[in-house]
């Protein structure tokens, strides 16, 4: 899959899980048209990403700190994709039925090691 796969295969989908796999914040999403068994697929992110609007306590947490990053994922789990963008740069928004939107820097950092946002199991 592709970036330009993206927005055909999040709408409509919604969010069944957040974690760390080693350095990479990833959501899993689903989709339950298909009856009984959901098919899933992993959104993998290796650059800086944001969620609007964000959690509420965000106290004295480091900017890259793994907390943080799941801080602000949980702010999508159950949320479903109402439209999804790719950018000029490459970056990826995410936007949610309740006003929620993830976005995905399209810009390379010094830690990145794959690609900045891609998709697997």
């Amino acid at each position: 899959m592709n970036h330009d796969d993206a927005p055909a295969l999040l709408r409509e989908r919604f969010v069944v899980e957040i974690g760390i796999r080693q350095a990479w914040p990833y959501v899993t999403f689903a989709d339950n048209r298909d009856g009984a068994s959901p098919q899933e697929v992993r959104l993998y992110i290796d650059s800086s990403f944001t969620v609007v609007p964000g959690p509420a306590v965000l106290d004295s947490v480091e900017e890259d700190d793994e907390k943080l990053r799941l801080l602000r994922l949980a702010e999508v789990l159950n949320l479903t994709v109402h439209d999804v963008t790719v950018d000029d740069d490459g970056g990826l928004v995410v936007s949610f039925h309740d006003n929620v939107n993830l976005r995905v820097s399209g810009h390379r950092q010094l830690w990145t090691t794959h690609d900045v946002w891609w998709f697997g199991s």
